[in-house]
């Protein structure tokens, strides 16, 4: 549990680690009504003026567009592999479980340039990206979902229990 401060605001909210955010994995509030214009301020301003920049490109769409040459996608696919095995036992517990389920996603190249793309092709990033989508896959659905894609007739099943959960969750990420 984390107090916003401020004098006019002593109202709790809960805080949860997002494993995708720009801010090194820093708590950030659920209820996103609760931002101000002077807290996007304040988390834009600590950010680098490299992040910044970055940030200002893609909203904007301006972005630098990368060559995938199959040479520069194939050597991140195995960087990104190499920083998967490099990554701490908790990290990486889901992602083994789904490779344990299905090997075949070791080697998925489609999975992994997904991550690549989402990442800007730093490996390690779109390494650290794999193992926290399949860290939420495994907490939400547990083994039962954990290598399939996940469809709204498996969030609304009537067996399933899913629908209350995703119901009460609310990320922000």
């Amino acid at each position: 549990m984390m107090t916003n401060g401020g004098d006019d605001f002593d109202k709790a909210t809960t805080v949860a680690p997002c494993f995708c955010n720009p801010w090194k994995n820093k708590a950030v509030a659920i209820d996103a009504h609760d931002h101000t214009d002077a807290d996007l301020a304040a988390d834009m301003n600590a950010l680098s003026f490299l992040e910044r920049q970055a940030m200002e490109a893609d909203i904007h769409g301006v972005s630098d567009i990368i060559k995938e040459t199959p040479e520069f996608v194939q050597d991140n696919i195995v960087q990104m592999q190499q920083a998967l095995a490099t990554l701490n036992g908790r990290q990486r517990q889901a992602w083994d479980r789904a490779v344990f389920l299905r090997p075949a996603l070791a080697n998925d190249q489609e999975l992994h340039l997904m991550c690549l793309r989402a990442r800007r092709f730093r490996p390690h990033d779109a390494a650290v990206l794999l193992a926290a989508y399949f860290r939420s896959k495994l907490d939400l659905f547990g083994d039962d979902l954990l290598i399939h894609r996940i469809t709204w007739n498996d969030v609304g099943s009537p067996g399933g229990g899913y629908s209350a959960a995703i119901a009460s969750l609310r990320i922000s990420c």
